[in-house]
Parts: structure tokens; sequence; C-alpha cells
């Protein structure tokens, strides 16, 4: 992967680096900062997402939308299509394959053609927990051939098997566009005692499906997404801000400030008043 620098922040992605004795497979490692990353008719790709990602998104002619990419899920992209994400927050990036023609002629698992991010299932979350110890930091380092042929074709069979497991149980699923929407609603509504029920009739869609879809695409549940939304929304106003820890609480959401202090500590190993100092 090659990065040029670019105004700010941010960095334009604009390259993939051939598996050494892999013919079909290629790699893009991105690194913990802001980037723009385009693609347009490319061979069928899988990022792995070793942290959150707070982006832009738009996928072919469709407007950009606010669009968050969840840690430890894979997202898959079908051949043919474009994209271009304008990573603003970045936790950790992301590691992406594609798959070209002399890869699939050996692939066993059945390629879908349809585009899906979030996608959660805990050989999913392994397999990303363990791209994150043997993925340097630092793409530059050199990246051992074989181990990244292997985290290649596991996470095409693991990917591919999910979608296929999920399309089997559910009749009816969530689209980006009715998923976007869902994030864009507990965003702006952070603050309320969000329910299911409000959430579902906000998508015009069954409680049961709202549910399922949250579910199949990140791994948590409706309640749990919601509560991690909560916590990402603290951590920026600790970070950004010296607005009291009692009234952040109450703007995320949360019923108290100890209750909040309580998820912060189980969730990511911290206190908010120890994150707020690490920030300054």
């Amino acid at each position: 992967m090659r990065a040029t620098p670019q105004p700010s922040t941010q960095r334009r992605i604009n390259g993939f680096s051939a598996v050494s004795g892999a013919p079909g497979l290629e790699y893009c490692i991105s690194g913990g900062t802001p980037y723009t990353f385009e693609v347009a008719d490319a061979p069928d790709m899988i990022c792995l997402l070793l942290g959150t990602i707070v982006s832009e998104t738009r996928y072919d002619d469709g407007p950009a939308l606010p669009f968050t990419f969840q840690a430890e899920t894979a997202a898959f992209h079908a051949r043919g299509g474009s994209m271009r994400i304008e990573a603003q927050q970045v936790r950790n990036g992301f590691i992406a394959f594609r798959y070209l023609d002399a890869f699939q002629r050996h692939a066993s698992a059945t390629r879908r053609m349809d585009s899906r991010s979030n996608l959660g299932a805990d050989a999913i979350r392994h397999l990303v927990r363990y791209a994150r110890l043997k993925v340097p930091a630092d793409s530059a380092l050199r990246v051992d051939p074989w181990e990244m042929q292997c985290l290649a074709t596991l996470a095409w069979i693991e990917t591919t098997r999910h979608l296929e497991t999920t399309a089997d149980k559910r009749t009816r699923g969530i689209s980006d566009a009715e998923f976007s929407r869902l994030e864009q609603y507990v965003t702006a509504n952070i603050e309320e005692r969000l329910s299911c029920a409000e959430i579902a009739a906000t998508l015009d869609l069954p409680v049961r499906v709202v549910f399922e879809g949250v579910k199949a695409r990140t791994g948590y549940s409706l309640y749990r997404f919601v509560l991690e939304k909560r916590i990402d929304a603290a951590t920026q106003l600790l970070r950004a801000t010296d607005t009291p820890l009692c009234d952040v609480a109450a703007a995320c959401g949360f019923s108290s400030q100890q209750h909040m202090t309580a998820l912060f500590s189980a969730r990511i190993g911290t206190t908010p008043l120890r994150l707020r100092k690490n920030a300054q």
C-alpha cells in the first residue's frame, strides 16, 4: 500500500500490493489516521475492520452518507461496483483483500453478488483479533507472505460462509440505506431513552426484522448497538470538550454518571475521567 499525504491529516489510499506466491490475491493496510479510500470497477473485496471507522461513504452513484464500520466485523464489496470512503475517525484501521479471478477459480466458497458491511460472527471476530496481532501498525514494515495468504483465504471462507448462513435464516434483511438511517436516528437522538419499537417505526420495519438485521450486520443486539453508540458519543465529548462528566452522561443517554463510568470500565478498560486526562 502506498499513501500520499493530503491536506490536514488525511491520507489517500490508492493502491494494493500483491501477495507473494498467491496468484489473484492483493492486500492493503490502513493505519489509524483519517484517510480517503476510493475504488471503481474492482474485483470482490473483503475488509477486516481492526477498529471502528466513522466515515462519509458513497456507493456507486448514490449520495455520500454517514456510515460507521464497526470494529471486529467484515465488509464484503462485490465486484464491479464503486465506492468512496472519507474516513474521519479511525481506530486501528483495516486490512483489505482483493480477490481476482485467479484466486476465485480455486475458491470453494460461493460468491454472493450483494455488498454488505458490518458482518459480525464469532469466526470473523476471532480472525480480526488474530489479524490485529499479526499485521504491523506501520504498513511500511514487511508482512509475511504466507501469513497474508492464510489470512486472506480465511477471510474469504468465513465472510462468504456468514453471508450464506444469514441469507438462509432471514427472509428480509436491512439494506445499507436502512442501516444508515438507523445509525443517523440513533446518533441524532442519543440523549433519549431509545426503544426498539421507536427505532423500528422510524425505519417502517417490524421490530424483529430490525433486531435480526442489526445482529447479522454487527454481531450485537439492538440494545448493545445503541450502547456502543452512546459510548462513542461520550468519548468524543470527553476528548473535545471540558463538559462536566454528569452532563456528558446525560447528553449521551446514560442513566447517570456512575452508569457511564461502569460501562466505560467494562467496555474499554478505562474511566471517563482517565480517558479525558489522557486526551489532554
